[in-house]
């Protein structure tokens, strides 16, 4: 039986195998067997998988120096797993040196570490790290095979065949099914004890305890209640978990899923093999302390985290190969800009034969492991030690599982995730440490200020398109707050089921048309936007069960237009229908069901969207002081804005507090020098710097100094010119030779004075915001439909005045309040159109501006303006131009000016 020792590039730059043109190549060659020798069992399963698609047995091995061991069987194969190093007639073993290196010894192993056509690309691969590989590791062709054969098939006793068997996996967690109904039944509350809650358990907990996983939810549960116990927050929910009676009932949701028409079937389902997932969102900061809480209950040898492997990508070939061969950094730079990171040789290297030689290098590299890493979110839990299952590693305080996910998976090991939500943090901090998900959901502030655009900040609606969601429909409600996020996605967005929904809230009457007519997609304006509505209508409309609906959905989502019309076929509901409308319904469900999202996870998230803009509505100060300490960049600009527009002023006189209309900032916090107080208490700059000498260097005091820190201490371009002196302890009045006498000799010097714009650009250049405002553009408004403060804050698309600023070789547009940089050129002031936030055209003078409208618009959007103003609405290639008008309350898609 031909057989292969393979080493796999698991092995960390030590092999460029690959698992599918392996196979194939093994294919091509004969070989019907392989065995795998890595330093650790990790690529095993992955590999054993593919190269059986090929026919081709796959043994399990350990190589350590010069010691080889295989496993026979599954047992040798768990053995191998322990680590275990004794005596066992369940492994082979073999020692000395391959005979690709030695071909004297006694072992019949040849090590293939490449395949003969990628030997460049090994010893490439190989060289990142240093490793020096001599001798030949290609896959033996046929008449050097032969000189091994005797070896390989007669003295190495190897199974001609190995079966690899899933787990069947046990949880910490045990519980019969009686008592997990019993359990369940008792915590039914009156309210929950109506015949719909209690046929709903029951159809659930039997679906449960049919495929025996009522442990894994037990386990799940206690996960929860862990969390609880020290104090770290878990979210609503995630994903289609929401939809069970059971996880609610159990606290790993907090979303009730009767009451909100949530389906059991889209997360479990009779029809399915497909094990439970439920995703546990934590917050972050607790996440660490929760997974040492958990090793310490079930146990350090039932509990481990998951290995993930990173592959190098053309950027991080190129700068690995680069470093190597001695290349500058920013020629590297240039290589990744211009080749659109790997797609095309830049012409501007076309006679650079070491940037070709780059180039070709790092593409050949691509997709190569480039490093292990800990999975994000995933955990697994056994009854049984793991060790015993799974290769382990320990790394810090964890064991982690060599195998990854998808590995663990084609075992029968099931991981379960648990995310850090640095949003549930944040508003932990908000509520003082209170949950509020039990609380109602109708607070009227709350949904006008994402009606107005102050999204920054906001979980999973501070994006240009979700603001845009929000801003256009007429939100009033949780339910409306979930369509919002389940709308910006990309299959909702490139169907242009988004911009439709949005363009309908144009048009009030029709709108209410929508809702009257369809009962099933009436809560979303017509429009198939949720999973869970796909099951509505199959089990309403189709005549399918709700478990033949799910089976529906996911042919639908997997576009299996065969699996479909096996499903519709047995549809009584869809056969009934006459062939015109069963054909619309057929295109209808096509179309868009698969763009449909679930409703289950957008629901869930939306109380944390809604709870955090409760905060940003209600206690503004506490919001803003809270989330400006996470945020950074173009984010802050906008946040600061938003602030400005709504209000709320900034003062950096005392430290955060969260009271009245006002924020107070500490500098030094917002700078990262926490140590300091937030304002100076030394009497001189002189005196401040001795006291943190220590801690503070040159450009730590330049910051402080741009910020407006010191400002008690005198103007700023004076302060910047005395930080050398400062720091070497010499004050200014002591610089002269006659002070070593004791004398004192006056210095005349013609104070420089900042002026608003100068202060106003330094605070812009040290905090990424200014605290100074200046005089805005000095030209009429009329025409105006913003400012640049709304624009930004809102994420407008409208008209803006704006002045320009430069320092430092740079150029901002500003109102006055809110500065924006801007890489063109332009008029020192003039009129700005903003697209979703951002500047986009800017002229010095303008005779008329044009607001266009794609799609039909109630009159009550548009209002009289001056003469220079008009609405042009677009629809349907048809075009209607109003003159003196235009928009109220209503963005425009497009501005021209003239």
């Amino acid at each position: 039986m031909k057989t292969a020792f393979i080493v796999t590039s698991y092995d960390l730059y030590q092999s460029v195998l690959l698992p599918e043109e392996t196979a194939r190549e093994l294919e091509r060659h004969g070989y019907r067997r392989c065995v795998i020798i890595d330093r650790t069992l990790a690529s095993f399963v992955k590999w054993s998988k593919v190269l059986a698609r090929h026919s081709i047995t796959t043994l399990p091995g350990i190589r350590e120096g010069e010691s080889y061991r295989i496993a026979r069987n599954m047992e040798g194969f768990r053995e191998l797993i322990a680590a275990s190093k004794s005596e066992s007639p369940n492994i082979i073993r073999f020692e000395g040196r391959p005979k690709n290196l030695d071909p004297a010894s006694p072992n019949p192993i040849w090590e293939t570490r490449y395949l003969s056509r990628d030997r460049k690309k090994f010893e490439i691969y190989s060289s990142l790290r240093g490793i020096d590989l001599d001798g030949d590791y290609s896959l033996p062709d046929k008449e050097r095979y032969e000189t091994l054969r005797n070896g390989i098939e007669r003295e190495s006793n190897l199974p001609e065949s190995f079966s690899l068997k899933p787990y069947t996996q046990t949880f910490p967690e045990k519980i019969s099914p009686e008592n997990f109904r019993a359990l369940l039944s008792g915590r039914l509350s009156d309210r929950t004890a109506e015949e719909k809650y209690l046929s709903r358990l029951d159809r659930e907990v039997s679906v449960i305890c049919l495929k025996s996983i009522q442990d894994y939810f037990m386990t799940v549960s206690r996960i929860v209640s862990l969390a609880r116990e020290i104090g770290c927050w878990i979210g609503p929910g995630r994903g289609s978990a929401a939809g069970s009676l059971v996880s609610y009932l159990l606290g790993i949701t907090r979303v009730d899923p009767v009451k909100e028409g949530l389906y059991f079937e889209r997360f479990l389902s009779v029809k399915r093999d497909d094990p439970p997932d439920i995703d546990i969102d934590v917050e972050d900061r607790m996440r660490q302390e929760l997974l040492r809480k958990l090793r310490d209950f079930f146990g350090d040898d039932r509990f481990c985290l998951i290995r993930t492997a990173s592959t190098f990508g053309f950027k991080g070939a190129a700068r690995e190969i680069g470093r190597r061969l001695g290349i500058d950094e920013a020629r590297i730079s240039h290589l990744i800009d211009w080749s659109n990171d790997g797609k095309r040789f830049p012409r501007s290297f076309e006679r650079d034969e070491e940037m070709r030689k780059l180039f070709d290098l790092s593409c050949e590299l691509v997709g190569f492991y480039s490093g292990f890493s800990i999975h994000a979110a995933g955990v697994l839990l056994s009854d049984v030690p793991l060790n015993t299952m799974v290769p382990l590693e320990r790394e810090g305080e964890f064991q982690v599982s060599l195998w990854d996910m998808e590995s663990l998976q084609a075992m029968g090991l099931q991981k379960i995730d648990i995310l850090g939500l640095r949003n549930l943090t944040l508003l932990k901090r908000l509520t003082l440490g209170k949950e509020p998900w039990d609380f109602g959901t109708s607070n009227r502030k709350t949904y006008e200020v994402l009606k107005k655009g102050y999204t920054t900040g906001i979980f999973q609606l501070e994006s240009p398109f979700a603001t845009k969601i929000v801003k256009s429909i007429d939100l009033s409600s949780i339910n409306d707050v979930s369509i919002a996020i389940a709308l910006n996605r990309p299959g909702p967005i490139k169907s242009g089921v988004a911009d439709r929904y949005i363009k309908l809230n144009r048009v009030p009457g029709e709108l209410e048309r929508v809702r009257n007519r369809d009962s099933i997609l009436s809560e979303t304006n017509g429009f198939l936007v949720y999973q869970e509505q796909l099951l509505s209508i199959a089990g309403k409309e189709l005549a399918l069960s709700l478990d033949d609906g799910e089976l529906l959905r996911r042919a639908i989502s997997k576009k299996d237009a065969e699996k479909v019309d096996q499903i519709l076929n047995r549809a009584a509901g869809f056969n009934s229908l006459p062939d015109e409308k069963r054909r619309s319904v057929y295109s209808f469900l096509m179309n868009f069901a698969g763009y449909a999202f679930n409703k289950s996870h957008s629901l869930c998230y939306a109380l944390i969207s809604y709870w955090l803009a409760y905060f940003k509505a209600n206690r503004p100060s506490r919001f803003y002081g809270e989330i400006i300490k996470e945020v950074s960049g173009h984010n802050l600009s906008r946040l600061v804005a938003e602030l400005r527009d709504s209000g709320v002023e900034i003062s950096t006189n005392a430290e955060t507090t969260q009271e009245g209309g006002e924020l107070f900032l500490s500098i030094p916090s917002l700078l990262g020098y926490g140590e300091l107080p937030a304002r100076p208490e030394e009497e001189s700059f002189f005196s401040f710097v001795r006291t943190y000498r220590r801690k503070l260097h040159a450009k730590d005091l330049e910051r402080l100094i741009k910020s407006g820190y010191f400002d008690l201490y005198g103007n700023r371009k004076e302060l910047l010119r005395q930080i050398n002196n400062a720091l070497t302890g010499m004050a200014p009045e002591l610089k002269s030779i006659r002070s070593v006498f004791g004398f004192k000799e006056e210095v005349q010097e013609k104070k420089e004075y900042d002026t608003d714009i100068e202060r106003a650009l330094m605070e812009l250049e040290a905090l990424s915001f200014n605290l100074t405002f200046i005089e805005g553009p000095e030209i009429s408004d009329e025409i105006a439909d913003t400012s640049v403060t709304a624009a930004l804050a809102r994420l407008q698309t409208g008209l803006a005045t704006f002045r320009r600023v430069d320092y430092m070789g740079k150029s901002y547009i500003t109102d006055g309040r809110t500065f924006i940089e801007v890489n063109d050129s332009l008029p020192i002031q003039g009129y700005v159109v903003f697209k979703d936030g951002k500047p986009s055209v800017w002229k010095e003078s303008v005779r008329e501006v044009s607001r266009i409208v794609y799609g039909s618009v109630d009159r009550d959007f548009i209002e009289d303006a001056s003469p220079r103003e008009s609405v042009t609405i677009k629809v349907k290639g048809k075009t209607r131009l109003i003159q003196r008008a235009r928009l109220k309350a209503l963005e425009p898609d497009e501005i021209l000016l003239k």
